[in-house]
């Protein structure tokens, strides 16, 4: 047990000790009784073997010989002849990408351009701890698959760099992020990353029950049909969202269900929606506050991004455009796919460019993409533009980064309006433990609130209604700035 408590203060924290003398990592970060409890169950559970600290563990005291590394320079070589830059800021050459993970540094510059997700993120997290954000989006064996945290092992490992390079959490952040892996563990205990087969089969059989009942009434009764697929349009969104987001057998079976039903590239997603998580709320990196010049969160004179004569008047266009949303990622997908010549991908559009045209009069195709994009945009925006914007250079951990930019919704119309919400009603916890299933957020979130109220963190909780209002007032203030 001695050498498994070792190696666990050793992952925990990242390698580092905490500042106050005499105690270890985990008693310095846990304060209280039951947390200290709670660290027990973590060694008990190491020895079981139910954890991922419980493999790091075994290695570090068994010490065996490590895996054969990828080779970075063969990987950097066959991305740069097989994938184009997308986005103007999207890297195409190798670049520093020193990343640290449960203690270890890892050399990330050559494998970042194979990275499922994008390159990116991979490269601004150079001389920074990786820990939470590892845990949170990949695969690493009690969320479903190992697959990310297998690759992990196979990644070359190499010193920390220069001091002067060194991009680490502040004392606070590290303190916190030693409880939050935690609470992460004890979740896992508990069954929250576990998926139901029958509330799977319930949110997937809803949507196919939409999309045919409006297929079947789209020419006899043309607006009942659009009302009927922009809901299932909407929600196919929040399951394509939840596949995404998950890991194991069947998520990744799923992958191709937002290409078929709504037309959206898994590629454009993964690569658009890994740095929103990220970074979230990161001004220069979160593309989804980054809206100009349609939507400005900001002041232009603040983030020295162009002005539009058309930002006065944006608090009045702003819901109404939010529409277009399903039929600009529609646009951005497409393009994605024709220049990447995915042909995978373009057989999947394709799928769903068949049924929109030629199972459904013009209006039905049009109204429901318009309908669908509104619900979607018009809740999922809310929960994060009004709070606060990361300046450039901030770089707060993950954990914290999470509770500074994101802020929860308390429905306030019942059960049908947190149907329409898909889950993103709980957005703090979703940003917190993306892999989890959207039906287990609402379980959670006593559980958030009461760790971040121990450890002084300020949870983000307003009425629904405040939310949109909160939402609209933003637009309307930067509009008159």
């Amino acid at each position: 047990m001695e050498v498994a408590v070792r190696a666990c203060n050793k992952v925990l924290v990242g390698g580092a000790r905490c500042s106050r003398v005499g105690r270890s990592p985990q008693q310095h970060a846990l304060r209280s009784t039951r947390s200290r409890r709670g660290m027990k169950q973590v060694v008990m559970r190491m020895e079981r073997g139910k954890s991922p600290i419980r493999d790091v563990a075994a290695k570090v005291s068994a010490a065996p010989m490590p895996p054969t590394p990828m080779d970075d320079d063969l990987i950097t070589n066959a991305v740069r002849k097989t994938r184009p830059a997308l986005w103007e800021d999207e890297p195409t050459g190798r670049a520093e990408a020193r990343l640290r993970i449960d203690g270890q540094w890892y050399d990330c510059s050559g494998w970042a351009l194979a990275h499922p997700g994008g390159a990116r993120w991979v490269q601004w997290f150079d001389g920074r701890d990786a820990t939470g954000v590892f845990y949170a989006f990949h695969s690493y064996g009690p969320n479903g698959s190992s697959l990310a945290a297998d690759r992990l092992a196979k990644l070359p490992k190499c010193d920390p760099p220069p001091a002067e390079e060194l991009r680490l959490p502040k004392e606070f952040e590290f303190d916190a992020n030693c409880s939050f892996q935690e609470l992460r563990v004890q979740l896992e205990e508990q069954g929250f990353f576990k998926r139901s087969v029958l509330k799977e089969a319930w949110a997937l059989g809803q949507v196919l029950a939409m999309y045919a009942v409006g297929t079947l009434i789209a020419y006899e009764h043309p607006v009942l049909a659009t009302i009927s697929l922009g809901l299932g349009m909407q929600q196919a969104g929040w399951l394509a969202h939840d596949y995404m987001h998950g890991r194991g057998k069947w998520c990744e079976s799923m992958r191709w269900f937002g290409a078929v039903m709504n037309g959206h590239s898994e590629y454009w997603w993964q690569q658009k929606h890994s740095l929103h998580h990220a970074f979230t709320n990161e001004e220069e990196k979160d593309h989804d506050i980054m809206m100009e010049p349609y939507y400005y969160m900001r002041d232009p004179k603040e983030s020295g991004r162009p002005d539009s004569p058309m930002r006065k008047f944006q608090h009045i266009y702003g819901y109404p455009l939010i529409s277009i949303m399903y039929i600009l990622w529609r646009y951005l997908s497409l393009k994605v796919v024709i220049i990447r010549k995915d042909r995978k991908e373009q057989a999947l559009l394709a799928i769903n460019y068949a049924w929109l045209f030629l199972c459904l009069p013009p209006s039905v195709a049009f109204g429901s993409c318009v309908l669908g994009g509104f619900l979607v945009g018009a809740l999922v925006s809310a929960t994060h533009q009004s709070e606060e914007i990361v300046e450039d250079g901030d770089e707060p951990d993950f954990v914290i980064g999470q509770f500074r930019s994101t802020r929860d919704a308390d429905t306030v119309y019942g059960p049908l309006e947190t149907w329409l919400w898909g889950g993103m009603d709980t957005q703090l916890e979703h940003h917190l433990f993306p892999t989890i299933p959207r039906y287990n957020y609402h379980k959670i979130r006593p559980i958030v609130k009461e760790w971040a109220e121990a450890h002084d963190i300020d949870y983000r909780i307003s009425p629904s209604t405040k939310i949109i209002s909160d939402n609209f007032e933003t637009l309307k203030r930067v509009a008159s700035a």
